[in-house]
């Protein structure tokens, strides 16, 4: 399946040490999706992915959620962007990553890679971006926040039915 269900334009957003990751849905279907390095600060980068996209729906990390485990910098920047897409008149959806966890354990997917593989099995378009699985001694792919961020808009959108 290539498409959610809600047909609203909808971006997800994770940020990362180096800037923002970003999916984009309209009418249901993945449009884009990608990196925004942190080369000024993070609102102007949401500013260039909303601007960018269009979106009238935001969906971002609880950082207030129990489980949380953002260090106090980046919980304190998904407030800020929380704040500046209310103000720019964007609709925020607050997702706990607890919860996208657990969804995903119940469909016996357990690891973070897979999850990614899942996603990229469900919009093919992504499959070409999948890293290849982590080794121990290795730094995260930064590819693989644009599937953190997917996941955290189709947890919203199916939880939201």
């Amino acid at each position: 399946m290539t498409k959610i269900e809600d047909e609203r334009s909808i971006v997800g957003i994770d940020p990362t040490h180096r800037g923002l990751a970003f999916v984009f849905f309209e009418q249901g279907r993945l449009l884009d999706w990608g990196t925004w390095r942190n080369d000024e600060n993070e609102l102007a980068l949401l500013d260039r992915v909303l601007d960018g996209c269009a979106a009238d729906v935001l969906v971002l990390e609880d950082p207030a959620a129990p489980g949380c485990l953002r260090r106090p910098r980046v919980a304190q920047l998904l407030r800020n962007l929380e704040h500046h897409a209310r103000r720019r008149g964007r609709t925020v959806i607050k997702v706990a990553r607890e919860d996208v966890r657990h969804d995903w354990k119940a469909r016996g997917v357990k690891s973070k890679h897979a999850v990614a593989t899942a996603i990229a099995e469900r919009f093919p378009d992504l499959a070409m971006i999948l890293p290849k699985p982590r080794k121990v001694y290795r730094s995260e792919d930064p590819r693989i926040q644009i599937f953190d961020a997917a996941s955290l808009v189709l947890f919203a959108c199916s939880s939201a039915k």
